[in-house]
């Protein structure tokens, strides 16, 4: 078709993006950025793009042109603010902070501003000034949202009282077959198992989807007491055939992934629906694990991260949750602890592909040189080496974190 007005451009963009085909997602950002150069946001949505094909540095120049039009672009702000380590040689603090000071600073902007502020003065070791600032984005943030932390507490009860033992057990484990599931909390490390298991040609992704829930509510059972014991009398069988022709089909003889966090609520149905299927697990310590949720401003998803107290609750529930799946998924569950991947990446990554049934080489672990699209919150840490600077970042903000904790 001919050329298109740049509002085709960036709505084949958008669309690209949502099909994970982050490279023609860019292109079309690209010439809409090109056609409308005083436009700020065609210039922060090619930065988007090319952050998650890995172009960091183009990503920060395209970042500073939009900021450079639109100095209260907060988006922008907290983009480029993620895509390196910040130095007192070249940081945007005093910028930032002249921004949000600004009296036209709407409310929604001052939350991008502090997690920005935040994240460039933790860089600059500079921490009670960083929580000062992830804590008011937090708060601004959280009074937004309409969220209420029993449902959830009731949820992870639901979840474990349908999905007993003896429900599980009833499904014999298959040898290790085309699917795999890298779950946990947010933050836990499961970006980072992701990109390891896809170094090998052998593994495709599909990123973060909810194929389980969509098949999961095709053939949940018709009667139950609630949507949790309808779920665990769904018609198993066909929620695998489902979840197949959703997911698509893996390299032949490889392994397809599905890397999404929730999944942990879902590992029961995977676990019966799709006997052949692996999980894997990344275990954080909590502190780590919380406070990088904290440090993290999301997009529609986990609302309990803007609270602390809300926070530690909702860990506790999750980790109970994940006691019980230890007890009663068998050998489907592979748990791997973030610190011990970090420290020796090549002891855990064999582990992993012996659990997926696939070869190793330690190459894998060579992240950096992974070229695959990433558009998750740790989309500029992965390509970097494999670093251990985020184990323990907690003590850094222990006066501050002590209720948590």
């Amino acid at each position: 078709m001919p050329p298109g007005e740049v509002a085709d451009l960036e709505a084949l963009g958008f669309v690209a993006f949502g099909q994970g085909r982050h490279q023609l997602s860019m292109r079309f950002y690209r010439q809409a950025a090109e056609a409308r150069p005083d436009d700020p946001t065609c210039l922060y949505n090619l930065a988007t793009a090319l952050r998650n094909v890995g172009d960091l540095e183009a990503a920060e120049t395209w970042c500073d042109r939009c900021l450079a039009l639109a100095p209260q672009y907060a988006q922008a702000a907290l983009l480029r603010s993620g895509l390196r380590t910040q130095t007192a040689q070249r940081h945007h603090v005093s910028e930032m902070r002249a921004a949000l000071s600004g009296a036209s600073t709407a409310a929604g902007d001052q939350i991008f501003f502090h997690y920005a502020l935040g994240k460039e003065l933790d860089d600059l070791g500079d921490f009670d000034a960083a929580f000062s600032h992830f804590s008011a984005g937090a708060a601004l943030r959280r009074r937004m949202l309409q969220y209420d932390l029993n449902q959830d507490l009731a949820k992870f009860d639901r979840i474990r009282s349908c999905y007993s033992a003896g429900l599980l057990s009833a499904s014999p484990l298959e040898r290790p077959g085309p699917y795999g599931f890298i779950l946990g909390l947010p933050r836990s490390g499961t970006t980072l198992v992701e990109r390891i298991l896809t170094g090998s040609p052998d593994v495709d992704t599909n990123g973060e989807t909810d194929n389980v829930m969509e098949a999961l509510l095709r053939h949940q059972g018709a009667e139950g007491e609630d949507i949790f014991h309808r779920a665990a009398q769904a018609d198993h069988a066909a929620m695998g055939a489902t979840y197949a022709r959703l997911a698509g089909t893996p390299p032949p003889g490889g392994r397809r992934l599905e890397k999404l966090p929730l999944n942990y609520l879902y590992l029961g149905a995977i676990r019966l629906s799709l006997p052949s299927a692996r999980i894997i697990s990344v275990r954080r310590s909590p502190a780590d694990n919380c406070f990088a949720m904290f440090s993290t401003l999301f997009g529609s998803a986990y609302p309990y991260s803007y609270d602390l107290a809300e926070l530690a609750h909702y860990y506790r529930a999750y980790a109970d949750l994940m006691d019980h799946w230890r007890d009663v998924a068998g050998d489907v569950l592979l748990e791997i602890p973030y610190d011990g991947l970090t420290a020796d990446p090549a002891r855990h990554g064999a582990s992993m592909a012996r659990h997926l049934d696939i070869a190793w080489s330690d190459d894998m672990t060579r992240v950096e040189d992974n070229r695959r699209a990433s558009a998750t919150a740790s989309a500029a840490q992965v390509r970097r080496p494999i670093f251990r600077t985020s184990v323990g970042r907690w003590r850094n903000y222990e006066r501050h974190l002590a209720p948590l904790i």
